[in-house]
């Protein structure tokens, strides 16, 4: 009886290991073949799931928005907004191998698409679900009277991610067990707590 192939769990265990690739050993290493061998695949079997090294790079960006929305639906809620605001942007940076691969693909991603209007086009389309979601988040925090009411829930939401942005580029290149990390990251609930708490 021939065996049965999962395409899309092939597809998905090949993105999977271009990103342990990447956390590794960084992104000038991926090429079909180190992928075909991280994945213990023939460069064949790579090829015949993705026609080129950028369609894995695309994939793999969309199980990075995937990996990130798993890890906030694992996240409770205990009343304070921007306590869970903290915990879901703590979700994002680079503080594992895992978080890490995901911000190193969306670090290339965003280098790439300032010379490249399909992977532009992407991006901006991530971005707006990202503002989206982190201008309904606020607005409802905002009516909990827990943030502040004085700039609009857009540019608040544009304030954050920012904010979370900047925080990942800095952590990439700073050991995770220095004390300059350290103090980066406890600086970010106060930075969070600066910016939007009730005036």
């Amino acid at each position: 009886m021939p065996k049965i192939v999962d395409h899309g769990q092939r597809r998905r265990a090949i993105a999977e290991a271009l990103l342990r690739l990447v956390a590794r050993s960084g992104i000038e290493t991926v090429s079909v073949r180190t992928v075909a061998a991280e994945a213990g695949v023939s460069a064949g079997a790579v090829q015949k799931y993705f026609a080129t090294k950028e369609e894995i790079f695309e994939f793999a960006l969309d199980l990075t928005g995937e990996a990130v929305s798993r890890r906030w639906n694992t996240l409770t809620p205990r009343g304070d907004y921007l306590d869970l605001l903290h915990r879901l942007l703590l979700e994002t940076l680079p503080l594992d191998a895992e978080r890490r691969a995901e911000a190193i693909i969306v670090t290339a991603f965003t280098a790439r698409a300032a010379i490249r209007a399909d992977w532009a086009q992407r991006l901006r389309a991530n971005d707006n679900d990202m503002r989206t979601g982190a201008a309904t988040f606020l607005r409802v925090a905002q009516e909990a009277g827990q943030v502040r009411r004085d700039l609009p829930v857009p540019t608040l939401a544009d304030l954050v991610l920012a904010l979370s942005d900047g925080f990942a580029l800095r952590l990439l290149h700073l050991p995770l067990d220095t004390p300059e990390a350290a103090e980066l990251l406890a600086g970010l609930g106060v930075a969070l707590r600066e910016l939007l708490s009730p005036r």
